[in-house]
């Protein structure tokens, strides 16, 4: 936009015109580098997959994994949608953990529009019992967020008096969702997958390369500090 404006102002304004395509040139190009991308992330990572010792001392009650989109348009899987790339590792780490544990899983996630195909949560569940051998998973079908992710499963888990969960999903989501959660008065053991690199490497000539997958990193990591500052305001505005 900053550099549309630049080219607009051109005949009019010049040296504005000018001064503003070096700024949108210098943003584009920054927000599409590793290395930009590596600092923004690293924030959004503080946890590290729960250790044996975690896991036996807090013994939770159940997995819970989030659902992190759809692909609408999965012709090579039929006429319905299969579940994002996204969701799919989230489901993956899910599984192994449920083999090492034994707890039960609840899958949550609800449908894109209302009353339009399966739910996330839905597609979840088939992939883990039938693809990865999870048996009776749980599922919560009507969230369409991370927060109404929380407040249903919540209620579902004081159904079985479940109190300490083992979260899953993508690291750099995982401090919106613990909080979350949390909000709802869970103990919540963070099990983060998906990890981006968050080590900036300055003296790598890669890092400083505009690429595609950094561009993708960016967005993520610019949704999620969107949605801690959202969620931080909505929590002082209750307040």
């Amino acid at each position: 936009m900053i550099s549309l404006l630049g080219v607009l102002l051109l005949r009019w304004r010049p040296q504005l015109s000018q001064r503003l395509l070096v700024v949108g040139f210098l943003l584009s190009y920054g927000f599409s580098i590793p290395f930009t991308a590596s600092l923004l992330s690293r924030p959004l990572q503080p946890y590290m997959p729960p250790t044996a010792h975690v896991l036996k001392s807090q013994q939770p009650g159940a997995i819970v994994v989030l659902g992190g989109g759809l692909y609408t348009y999965a012709s090579e899987y039929g006429d319905g949608p299969t579940v994002h790339d996204r969701t799919l590792g989230r489901v993956r780490y899910a599984a192994r953990l449920a083999r090492l544990t034994g707890l039960p899983v609840l899958a949550t996630g609800g449908r894109p529009k209302a009353d339009e195909g399966p739910s996330e949560a839905e597609l979840m569940k088939g992939i883990l019992e039938g693809e990865f051998g999870i048996p009776h998973v749980l599922t919560e079908t009507t969230s369409r967020d991370t927060w109404q992710n929380a407040v249903n499963s919540a209620a579902l888990l004081r159904e079985r008096h479940i109190n300490t969960i083992l979260l899953v999903t993508n690291a750099a989501h995982l401090p919106r969702a613990v909080a979350a959660f949390q909000a709802q008065g869970l103990v919540v053991i963070p099990a983060p997958t998906l990890f981006f690199d968050d080590q900036p490497h300055p003296f790598d000539f890669q890092s400083w390369l505009p690429s595609v997958t950094a561009i993708a990193e960016i967005h993520y990591a610019g949704y999620e500090w969107l949605g801690q500052w959202w969620y931080a305001w909505c929590y002082r505005s209750s307040d």
